[in-house]
């Protein structure tokens, strides 16, 4: 299942799930059993196997997108009819063909689920759809077959033809392609299925389509905006409003970025910002943060992962420290690449609230706006009057850990660019 699909209604994962991946046998069985001339509630093994079909897809719902809870529910319809079966007619209802199928169907396609589950290529993932979208219209004509051989033996039992015991034996499986012969010989049942096999291909076609779409959409989303604000955004915890949120900023930017573009080619220019901001995307996730926009050469984070605000100014900070200590490395690795360096960096951090959400009109950003953002971005500027490559609001500043705090000194309480009031903030003590 799809990070998308996990959040979805459960009406609509409850349709998805019965449909496509498990309990199509059933229903297509349940399905035979309405349209039969016997009143279906009369039977309580129907009525045995509809419950346990409700009950199976609902918990595959919930518990479905781990596959060892998967592959076990995948079974409870069946294993549910099979013990009534067997009470009812013993050892001898194992080798009723209708029973036979509905074990292979089910073994099959948890079989599927779990190599689709456990692959990592996605050429594996889509030849699994494929199958099952295929193994759907297969339980069909075959649920077909028997129903129409069913009618048969029950008319000529009615018309005192054959025996209930002769009836019996006509569904065993050793009687499987006797059966399915005689039902060739009819040129109704041949069209149907010849129809129904090129329908199934179309409908799996189709879906292939659909599933590499939303792989492509998907990976951009990722690529564009990232993982958390993707997922946030399919959750629909947005949807067309914005939110205030109490949050920890990390802004950060090069030093002497405009000097060094005018003097390389803008090519060289891009690809040493890209490396650069793949390095620091990785630092920031690596401490659960997440890159809200890259701004020329800058970009603005934030650290709001469920934590409380101490656990989330210390994740800033150790992400900013981490960020400035890769600089000599990262230096090399684009020199060995005859690719622009650069002098430092400056990194800004503070907490407070914010508005995250979608700004804009037809055309949206998904952004943080507010006065925090703008006081995270002068402390960032701060950074060069004071020749330090970090500095930290005092509001950051007070819910540091012992060992963080004791890396930054009291640099100034003074109003920022733009700002009335006065803000104190520190400076990492390595200086730059």
């Amino acid at each position: 299942m799809t990070q998308a699909s996990q959040h979805q209604p459960f009406s609509i994962r409850f349709f998805n799930e019965i449909a496509l991946y498990s309990g199509q046998y059933a229903l297509f069985y349940l399905f035979m059993q309405f349209s039969a001339k016997e009143s279906f509630w009369l039977n309580i093994g129907h009525v045995i196997l509809l419950v346990a079909l409700i009950v199976q897809t609902s918990a595959l719902v919930y518990y479905g997108h781990k596959i060892v809870p998967r592959i076990f529910l995948s079974f409870l319809s069946l294993l549910v009819y099979m013990l009534f079966e067997l009470r009812e007619d013993g050892l001898h209802s194992l080798l009723n063909i209708g029973h036979l199928f509905f074990w292979i169907s089910t073994i099959v396609l948890a079989y599927l689920q779990y190599v689709g589950h456990i692959t990592t290529r996605q050429g594996v993932r889509y030849s699994v759809e494929f199958l099952v979208s295929n193994i759907n219209i297969l339980i069909f004509i075959f649920i077909y077959f028997f129903f129409d051989l069913k009618l048969k033996l029950d008319e000529e039992l009615a018309l005192g033809k054959i025996t209930a015991v002769y009836a019996k034996e006509e569904v065993l499986i050793s009687r499987l392609l006797d059966g399915f012969g005689e039902f060739l010989d009819d040129p109704a049942h041949v069209y149907i299925i010849l129809g129904g096999l090129f329908l199934s291909l179309t409908i799996a076609y189709s879906r292939i389509k659909i599933l590499i779409l939303n792989q492509k959409i998907d990976s951009l989303l990722v690529r564009y905006i990232g993982e958390e604000t993707r997922d946030k955004l399919v959750q629909n915890e947005l949807g067309e409003h914005s939110v205030r949120i109490q949050t920890v900023l990390l802004y950060a930017d090069i030093r002497n970025f405009t000097t060094l573009s005018e003097k390389s080619d803008p090519s060289d220019v891009v690809a040493m910002l890209n490396y650069y901001y793949s390095i620091w995307y990785q630092t920031l996730k690596a401490h659960f943060g997440t890159i809200n926009k890259f701004i020329g050469d800058a970009l603005l984070g934030y650290f709001d992962n469920g934590q409380s605000i101490q656990n989330n100014v210390n994740s800033a900070v150790k992400s900013a420290l981490h960020m400035i200590e890769a600089k000599e490395h990262i230096n090399l690795a684009l020199a060995s690449r005859k690719l622009p360096t650069m002098d430092g960096i400056g990194i800004g951090i503070h907490c407070g609230e914010v508005i995250l959400g979608d700004i804009g009109g037809e055309r949206k950003d998904y952004t943080l706006i507010g006065d925090t953002v703008n006081t995270t971005a002068r402390l960032e500027a701060q950074c060069k009057e004071h020749h330090t490559s970090l500095i930290i609001s005092e509001a950051c500043f007070l819910q540091l850990e012992g060992a963080l705090k004791e890396r930054f000194t009291y640099l100034s309480s003074m109003a920022l660019k733009g700002k009335e009031e006065k803000i104190t903030f520190y400076g990492l003590t390595h200086r730059v």
